[in-house]
């Protein structure tokens, strides 16, 4: 089996016929474990039959999980369209127990009934673990290649293009890492929004988990802000702090966010992040690793991949200051530490949430129950909708054996 390096991406389709059209849109969010329930979790997404699917740790050819493309298997049962992102080549090491043993590669993917304009790499700024460093303790616990990265898709729906973002941050962190990772997203969302890609959902597993017993963790929780946000779960910290400082300039009835340059259905939007694929779809038969144009465009790339989004907020910002207007951040990350880019890249560019971030539950980890009390669990995972109207809401796998999150998944229809 060869194996798609870090950072690159795999496309392939495994669609008999293009989907008819029909009224609402079904986005679906999990994280899938490394597939160790595969047959289970292709049967569940059999029964959900989403539009658009978002599934976070992926194996191929992991010990693991039988050493099986997870994500291959996935895309043939259902017949869909596929893009993976590999984040990390996993090393075989005696380190290792059998459960976390590598030997593969591990990363995201989207799939999805309809075709993909255009497929992107959106890198992080911030990475909090250097899981290139093999002296890093975690590194040594887990030995693996790799950084982690946002895979971006623009999917041709039957309504218009929808730009889908599969987000997996770092979770060996604090809260305030996670929050400059998102900054990461909601930037190249705006590049997406200037270039009229109106309609857009960030679907990932966020790890929003710095709290409950977590905060004793120098792990899960090491930044200043373990004690400063007692009474709070790190997703209410998202919906109070995060997601209501907005940035005026996306609101539906600003020029920037305006839908007059909205973009036929065909076409792919920016090289805001690094574009690997250009306009139709790989065949069923691609291989993972193997060589092509695209793949050298993703290593040439690689020093400049930021450059297009950045220059055009950076320009966005000069023009501001020479007007005199405010630039609009949100101060409180500035309060807590964090970076003026970052607080400037963190005002939310017009994205919501419609799960409550303390009623929705998408982790509780049985292993840190105590006579029947939930020390760690919280809202991992994350539906960002953005000029999007959700028709309903669910949520699924509530008592976790097909895997260690419930998914979550909304009909939505464009505004």
């Amino acid at each position: 089996m060869e194996l798609t390096p870090p950072g690159q991406l795999f496309r392939a389709d495994f669609r008999s016929a293009q989907e008819s059209p029909k009224g609402a849109i079904k986005l679906l969010q999990w994280n899938i474990e490394r597939g160790y329930q595969l047959a289970g979790i292709i049967e569940e997404l059999r029964r959900i039959d989403a539009d658009i699917l978002s599934l976070q740790e992926v194996d191929v050819g992991c010990d693991r999980s039988g050493g099986v493309d997870t994500g291959i298997e996935i895309a043939k049962a259902l017949g869909l369209n596929y893009v993976f992102l590999c984040e990390f080549e996993e090393l075989r090491s005696p380190l290792r127990d059998a459960r976390s043993q590598g030997g593969g590669v591990h990363g995201n993917a989207i799939l999805s009934k309809f075709d993909f304009a255009d497929v992107a790499v959106v890198p992080h700024r911030t990475h909090p673990v250097d899981w290139n460093n093999p002296t890093h303790p975690l590194a040594r616990r887990e030995p693996r290649r790799g950084e982690r990265a946002v895979l971006r898709a623009t999917v041709t729906t039957p309504q218009g293009p929808l730009v889908a973002y599969n987000a997996h941050l770092e979770v060996f962190c604090g809260l305030l890492a996670r929050i400059a990772q998102l900054s990461d997203i909601f930037a190249d969302a705006r590049a997406m929004a200037d270039a009229g890609f109106q309609h857009q959902a960030i679907l990932g597993d966020m790890n929003t988990m710095a709290h409950g017993i977590a905060r004793l963790s120098p792990s899960y929780c090491c930044d200043h802000m373990r004690f400063r946000s007692i009474g709070m779960d790190e997703a209410v910290v998202w919906h109070r702090h995060v997601l209501p400082v907005a940035d005026p300039r996306y609101a539906p009835d600003s020029s920037s966010g305006s839908d007059a340059t909205r973009p036929s259905a065909g076409s792919a939007g920016p090289a805001s992040g690094v574009s690997v694929s250009g306009n139709g779809d790989a065949p069923a038969s691609a291989q993972p690793g193997g060589s092509s144009p695209s793949e050298a465009v993703l290593s040439a790339a690689a020093d400049q991949r930021l450059a297009a989004p950045r220059a055009q907020q950076q320009q966005q910002q000069q023009q501001q200051q020479e007007k005199g207007a405010p630039q609009p951040l949100n101060p409180r990350l500035l309060a807590w530490g964090l970076s003026e880019q970052v607080a400037y890249d963190a005002t939310n560019p017009g994205f919501f949430d419609p799960f409550d971030p303390k009623l929705t539950v998408t982790l509780d980890n049985p292993k840190y129950r105590w006579f029947g009390l939930s020390l760690m669990k919280g809202k991992l995972d994350w539906v960002l909708l953005r000029r999007l109207r959700p028709l309903s809401q669910a949520a699924g796998n509530d008592g976790y054996a097909l895997s260690d999150h419930r998914w979550l998944a909304a009909d939505v229809a464009f505004h």
